[in-house]
């Protein structure tokens, strides 16, 4: 929590430092008072849950293409780190399950975003087996997408985990309707951090909606969004903004 006692997300692990969604990222993350961690998981060729932000391993890796033309294995060929600086080469590409034990170790709550579901089907299904195979807390779990739809699905199946849905600046479609809508299956709004008024916040707050706003890493603009009742951040420096 920040001295203010909002949440603080961690945003890929403490990516503003290390190569976003590694073991080194997330470790040193964890390690902070940080509320939750944040992470982004895609599906295989063959299957599997693992973490990266992009749909493809072009920006974060020394490979091409696309993750759901990759197994497992050939994905783990790859180096996760160097691109951030010859010092962090080494870094594999971490499974779900990884992360889920991760989190487990340290005690700490966890903010997963499906990434581009409509490339993915059956994403929701093998998140929800694994989040029960693992027997994670409900409560240590919010799982967010911009595909509203995606969201709708883990509503549907019963699932007992809270859910967000995120709002891009691009697509920004504030109506007083969207707010309500929202509120019968998820319990956060995660907007970009430019979309964030206090009309927006107390809007939400009325629908029972929390609002963690995205991607937060200048203090001048988290004192601004402190003023609009936000409830909490996400960021890529949560050491700047946790009490640690």
């Amino acid at each position: 929590m920040t001295n203010n006692q909002i949440k603080v997300v961690a945003h890929r692990g403490l990516s503003i430092k290390y190569p976003e969604n590694t073991l080194i990222a997330y470790e040193a993350a964890l390690q902070l008072n940080i509320d939750y961690l944040e992470i982004d998981i895609h599906k295989t060729a063959d299957n599997k849950l693992v973490v990266i932000h992009d749909d493809t391993v072009d920006r974060t890796s020394n490979g091409t293409g696309k993750i759901k033309d990759y197994t497992l294995e050939q994905l783990r060929q790859l180096d996760y780190g160097k691109w951030k600086g010859g010092s962090f080469s080494g870094q594999s590409i971490l499974q779900f399950e990884d992360v889920l034990r991760l989190a487990t170790q340290y005690n700490k709550r966890l903010l997963i975003e499906i990434k581009k579901p409509e490339q993915y089907p059956g994403i929701e299904e093998l998140l929800l087996t694994q989040l029960k195979d693992a027997r994670v807390k409900p409560s240590n779990i919010v799982i967010q997408s911009f595909n509203m739809e995606s969201i709708e699905k883990i509503n549907a199946a019963g699932a007992d985990y809270k859910l967000g849905v995120l709002i891009s600046a691009k697509k920004y479609w504030y109506r007083r309707p969207n707010f309500k809508k929202i509120a019968r299956f998820a319990h956060f709004l995660n907007p970009n951090y430019k979309l964030v008024t206090k009309k927006f916040v107390t809007l939400a707050h009325k629908y029972q909606l929390e609002v963690m706003p995205y991607t937060v890493n200048d203090k001048t603009i988290h004192s601004k969004l402190l003023k609009t009742n936000i409830d909490g951040i996400i960021t890529d420096a949560p050491d700047i903004f946790c009490d640690c």
